[in-house]
């Protein structure tokens, strides 16, 4: 479950250039992909009532749960009483956010896998694989979901063809 992006050009890592538009930050790439290529079905449509929970999950995985899962790789731990202070307020409050959002349906909007399914899902099995991540009963098991799709599976051999 990768994006391939260019070598680095610009300041800010990922980059895609798409024609002569340049995205940076991999949830804006995920998003801008999934709109410019509505074919793929990898974004609700604007104005199904899908939209607002693929917004949330794809940035919520790009700010709290990223700042959660960094600060506490990095041990800094929120002094209690200081949590709404801070944008994800605990580590534990947002994987518990997460893991119930993943748990709920079959992916993030319902049945149907979205560009936040991409990213979500790249974040919980990065996070799981080095420790960043606890390993819960339901990251696991979304993981195995978004990760044994035929698109993930191929997706990886051509990230692994191109590594070697």
């Amino acid at each position: 479950m990768g994006i391939a992006c260019p070598p680095r050009k610009f300041p800010t890592e990922p980059a895609i250039i798409h024609g002569t538009t340049v995205v940076t930050e991999c949830a804006a790439i995920c998003a801008y992909l999934a709109d410019v290529f509505p074919q793929a079905g990898l974004a609700p449509p604007a104005g199904d009532r899908r939209r607002g929970p693929y917004y949330r999950w794809l940035f919520f995985a790009a700010g709290p749960v990223e700042a959660a899962a960094s600060n506490r790789a990095l041990g800094f731990v929120v002094p209690a009483g200081r949590e709404r202070m801070i944008g994800y307020g605990s580590y534990e409050e947002t994987m518990d956010t997460l893991e119930a959002a993943v748990s709920a349906n079959e992916f993030l909007t319902g049945d149907s896998f979205t560009a936040a399914d991409v990213y979500v899902g790249s974040h919980i099995g990065f996070g799981m694989r080095f420790g960043t991540f606890e390993k819960r009963p339901g990251f696991e098991r979304y993981w195995q979901r978004v990760s044994t799709r035929p698109a993930a599976v191929r997706a990886n051999e051509i990230d692994d063809a191109l590594a070697a």
